[in-house]
């Protein structure tokens, strides 16, 4: 083998040396590329998963996230952290989804329960309002600013001695009587102190049979 043979080998040989690495590089560049690409769909991907979770949390309008520049550059090590931040992300999303469903069933439910009450005291005035005026106070007895006892104008004959009657004034009621004297002359009823433990009865209140 002459010089000639010789170097025309170590030619060839430096060229595929030379080819092999650039290939090598080419492929290098495209896998780089595709990191590239996938980390800006991750970067753009998390920016919107914070968002969402800060409006969940918050409450506060989601303004949509200026879209991500694509990377100059991208190794393996921190496309991999990119992803599991956008993991950590849709986890906090679930999360902060659930509470605010948690949330809002809690709501519903206390403004049916709100809503129920209401309509259950509307009713109860309802059948306050209807109810039949057995009697009515016709003077109210005083004994050192104390009430003793009350007169009353009997309205129905069904009324009878020992009875409870509820004291009906403005369609609600303000205390009750017990019937202690009824006779050809006069009718006294006793008054009782209400839930706050005092005894509010006036001339002109009509006493009923309370509704249940």
């Amino acid at each position: 083998m002459n010089i000639t043979q010789i170097l025309l080998g170590a030619t060839a040989a430096m060229l595929l040396a030379a080819l092999v690495l650039s290939f090598s590089a080419m492929k290098d560049g495209e896998k780089e590329d595709v990191r590239r690409m996938s980390a800006k769909e991750l970067i753009d991907e998390n920016a919107r998963l914070q968002a969402e979770v800060d409006r969940l949390r918050g409450g506060r309008p989601m303004s949509a996230p200026e879209p991500a520049q694509l990377p100059d550059s991208m190794s393996i090590a921190k496309l991999k952290e990119l992803e599991e931040i956008n993991q950590r992300l849709q986890a906090e999303k679930e999360a902060a989804e659930k509470k605010q469903e948690q949330a809002e069933a809690e709501t519903l439910a206390m403004n049916q329960r709100s809503s129920g009450q209401l309509k259950k005291e509307a009713y109860r005035a309802k059948l306050i309002g209807q109810a039949l005026v057995m009697a009515q106070v016709k003077e109210v007895v005083l004994e050192n600013d104390q009430v003793q006892f009350v007169v009353i104008d009997v309205k129905q004959t069904t009324l009878s001695m020992g009875q409870r009657l509820a004291i009906r004034r403005n369609n609600g009621i303000v205390g009750e009587v017990v019937v202690s004297r009824m006779d050809a002359e006069a009718s006294f009823a006793d008054p009782l102190p209400n839930v706050a433990g005092k005894i509010d009865i006036v001339e002109g209140d009509e006493l009923i049979i309370a509704p249940l």
